[in-house]
């Protein structure tokens, strides 16, 4: 991905002698993004600009910055937006790009504004100049299509973060690896990049490098009205510029080429991260954005759980037919478990679409479904599972216990119940007591084992009387 035919001084060269050019009939205020339009079928080039600032507002109201915030602007250009940043939030914003003609216009634009929080300096997004954890946020538009060591950018962006600090970006992606000669020559070659991450491979490296992508949006109608649009504006005055913009509408119908926003926040114990979560809501965000890596990450801490926990269930369910629910299945550890355990009936849930996903592809359940433990699940009958097994969800930030007395319909009288829980959670919470105690269950086994080296767990399997 990071090999490239093009260098950053190709790229430099680009921009330096490129501004007025642009600023002739894209902006000119010198900004070179797209637009986000609320209608598509529009066709009147004065609606060009408008949607380019309604992008940035669209950004903005998802970035959590105040005037509290440090940003870093990567690819600031000409400085509008960083100025505009500072403007409507209060914030300090540092703004790098490669071209020193365009440094230098953001420097001089600053001038205008003595009481913003601005400074622009020239460098390159490969080597950012700045301290580990300096910025609360990270924002680049339109920019790292043009980075030749991508994933090298990203470590360094990562690196800049603090901790729980936000990256959010827009860039150009390549949707598919067969490239005609057309895209290469009026895409690719003409803007001096090689094809990029596909949306679903961004979100990939991301997750891989430390960054939880929260939010992620294809843009790629958007970029087409814009083409369409600068093709319009530039045709008088750049004929060859604009039909190149037409053969980029084509690139993207194609798909080719496309647009894509992401938001991702650093978080280096994902652990952590997820104990804290306050709602049903943010905890599904939040496994929707971990369960790419998240086998990667705790294969190894992690699995002994599942596994201990199947073979708690099959220590009293020798029947391999047996129905089994398998509560809080995320990325399926605990279907792994039984299927090598010989069992062949097993159903997922999980509140994570995205983590069932991830399930779904090992082939060890009849069906999966997306639900929420905390009420009444209505993808089955009563008393339709023989056991249900719960391993790490009824824990900090995760399902209440009253998420229990939505399960026990579930299970068929003389069933099984299996709950792998924290021993400090079990001990310590008076509510998961007071349930269990409610339900008519009997306690069967209570085993102990350890996880993440020196986590203590309980396997405990009840059945129900």
């Amino acid at each position: 991905m990071d090999q490239s035919k093009f260098k950053e001084t190709d790229t430099e060269n680009f921009y330096d002698a490129e501004d007025s050019l642009y600023r002739s009939f894209w902006d000119s205020e010198g900004s070179l993004h797209w637009g986000y339009f609320l209608d598509l079928a529009v066709t009147r080039v004065e609606d060009f600009i408008p949607a380019c600032q309604r992008w940035n507002e669209q950004m903005l109201s998802k970035s959590r910055i105040t005037a509290s915030s440090r940003v870093l602007d990567v690819g600031c250009g000409n400085g509008n937006t960083a100025i505009w940043l500072a403007q409507k939030t209060g914030c300090e914003v540092v703004g790098i790009d490669l071209s020193q003609v365009r440094v230098d216009n953001a420097v001089a634009k600053a001038q205008d504004y003595p009481s913003l929080r601005l400074q622009f300096q020239k460098a390159s997004a490969t080597d950012l100049p700045f301290e580990t954890g300096t910025f609360t946020h990270v924002w680049s538009q339109a920019t790292l299509y043009h980075v030749h060591q991508r994933e090298l950018a990203l470590r360094e962006i990562h690196q800049v973060l603090q901790e729980s600090g936000i990256f959010l970006f827009d860039d150009l992606v390549t949707p598919t690896k067969q490239i005609s000669q057309q895209a290469r020559q009026y895409v690719y070659d003409r803007l001096l990049f090689e094809p990029t991450y596909s949306h679903s491979g961004y979100i990939d490296i991301l997750s891989q490098i430390g960054l939880m992508v929260l939010e992620s949006k294809d843009l790629n109608e958007h970029l087409h009205k814009s083409y369409e649009l600068l093709s319009l504006l530039a045709t008088s005055k750049y004929p060859d510029l604009g039909s190149a913009y037409k053969q980029m509408c084509k690139a993207i119908s194609s798909g080719e080429l496309g647009w894509s926003f992401f938001l991702g926040e650093k978080i280096s114990d994902r652990l952590s991260w997820i104990y804290k979560t306050k709602d049903s809501e943010n905890l599904q965000d939040k496994y929707d954005a971990w369960s790419r890596v998240y086998d990667s990450e705790l294969d190894k801490s992690y699995r002994i759980s599942p596994i201990q926990s199947a073979h708690a269930l099959a220590n009293v369910l020798p029947d391999k037919n047996a129905s089994i629910l398998d509560a809080g299945a995320g990325t399926g550890m605990v279907g792994e478990a039984l299927a090598e355990l010989g069992y062949t009936n097993i159903t997922a849930v999980d509140l994570s679409e995205q983590m069932l996903d991830v399930a779904r592809k090992k082939q060890v359940y009849k069906t999966l479904h997306q639900g929420n433990l905390e009420v009444p699940l209505n993808f089955c009958s009563s008393s339709s599972f023989d056991a249900i097994i719960a391993v790490g969800v009824f824990t900090f930030g995760h399902t209440s216990p009253e998420g229990l007395q939505n399960l026990d319909p579930l299970l068929k009288s003389s069933g099984y119940f299996v709950l792998t829980v924290r021993v400090d959670y079990y001990n310590g919470n008076t509510a998961l007591g007071r349930v269990i105690k409610d339900l008519s269950w009997d306690l069967i086994s209570q085993d102990e084992f350890t996880i993440f080296e020196a986590e203590p767990m309980y396997a405990i399997v009840f059945q129900k009387k």
